[in-house]
């Protein structure tokens, strides 16, 4: 059986290790983040959900992550 390769990505400016070809929204969700609540930018553009959910992270990526908060 083949060990899944693993890349390097910077997310809000911190080192974190992935599978390779992952996709946003499954990245997301294995940081215990909800993909609907999260709005993302992608190597320094940002992107609709429709956009980030094609992209699939790969080597040297950059990820700001932010959470979208309602409040009064």
């Amino acid at each position: 059986m083949c060990a899944q390769r693993t890349i390097q990505l910077e997310v809000n400016g911190k080192p974190v290790t992935a599978p390779d070809q992952i996709p946003i929204p499954e990245f997301l969700r294995s940081q215990e983040l909800d993909p609907a609540k999260i709005v993302v930018e992608w190597n320094g553009r940002a992107q609709t959900r429709e956009e980030a959910a094609r992209i699939r992270l790969s080597e040297g990526d950059r990820l700001e992550v932010v959470r979208l908060v309602a409040g009064g």
